[in-house]
């Protein structure tokens, strides 16, 4: 089920947190929020959660009455979330080992349910989608965000040949669409690649550990990083303008089919049986109501 190597995550997890140190990433957590109408008292869920970066904003956002689960198939990565989020003092929150194709949870149980970072690694996104939405009660919002394709193709063709998916946005748009999500609108998030005053000391760590996460090896990654700066400067400045940069999507779960045949419905405390047609079932509701 799972298209990346679950040990390069579990070896990257210590010092993950170093590649979000660099850049300032401050707007993709207030967008996923926002976006996905997460406010207080609700339960919402993130998916591939990591150490737990989205996961930990949105439990403050929550508040005491509400809840987050965090899930990941990466146990190093749970265990630096559930580190961080008890040295917060945070109490609504909680990480579970699991697999984002296959969600070990009810249906219809969460508020919104929120992704960052995690299509481009999953063997089916269709089929994760599809989870998301099963596990998301009607009317709410899936709110993920993945990274545009590389300005540079040497860059890309990397990315693809170890096998992370960038997909075009047309591709997610559509992807998202197919699993049943409506009212889905994408939009691209600015963001500061470097924060200023950061060292050249943690830029380095962190290149070596994006280096892990596409499979370099320590001593190729830092000229991989070399090149890419070099060839970015060579960009026209229409594509040099906004750098790569992250796409917010967002998507709403609708009730749009009845239950299934020989399924109990509940009217106004009339229980019956349905094997009929829409049409039937538009009559005997009228009966009932009126």
């Amino acid at each position: 089920m799972k298209k990346y190597s679950k040990r390069i995550w579990d070896n990257v997890a210590q010092d993950y947190d170093v590649i979000w140190e660099v850049p300032d990433y401050t707007p993709i957590l207030q967008s996923i929020i926002q976006d996905a109408g997460i406010d207080l008292s609700m339960d919402v869920l993130d998916v591939a959660t990591g150490t737990g970066m989205v996961s930990i904003e949105v439990a403050k956002r929550v508040g005491e009455l509400g809840l987050v689960l965090g899930i990941d198939y990466s146990k190093p990565m749970l265990k630096q979330a559930a580190k961080k989020a008890k040295g917060l003092g945070l109490h609504n929150i909680d990480f579970i080992l699991a697999d984002a194709h296959n969600l070990p949870i009810m249906e219809n149980h969460f508020d919104a349910v929120t992704s960052c970072f995690a299509f481009a690694f999953l063997s089916s996104p269709l089929k994760a989608v599809k989870e998301m939405i099963r596990v998301l009660r009607s009317n709410r919002k899936v709110s993920l965000v993945e990274w545009e394709r590389p300005p540079l193709n040497f860059w890309a063709e990397h990315r693809k040949r170890v096998g992370i998916h960038d997909f075009p946005e047309s591709e997610l748009v559509k992807i998202l669409h197919d699993s049943g999500l409506m009212k889905i609108h994408a939009k691209r998030i600015q963001v500061l690649h470097r924060k200023p005053n950061v060292s050249g000391e943690l830029m380095r760590k962190s290149q070596l550990l994006s280096g892990k996460i596409m499979r370099l090896k320590e001593s190729d990654a830092e000229g991989f990083f070399s090149k890419i700066r070099e060839e970015y400067q060579k960009l026209p400045p229409e594509k040099k303008k906004h750098g790569w940069l992250p796409i917010l999507y967002v998507g709403t779960k609708y009730l749009r089919t009845l239950p299934k045949s020989g399924a109990f419905m509940k009217v106004r405390g009339v229980r019956f049986k349905h094997r009929f047609k829409f049409s039937e079932f538009c009559d005997q509701l009228l009966f009932i109501l009126y």
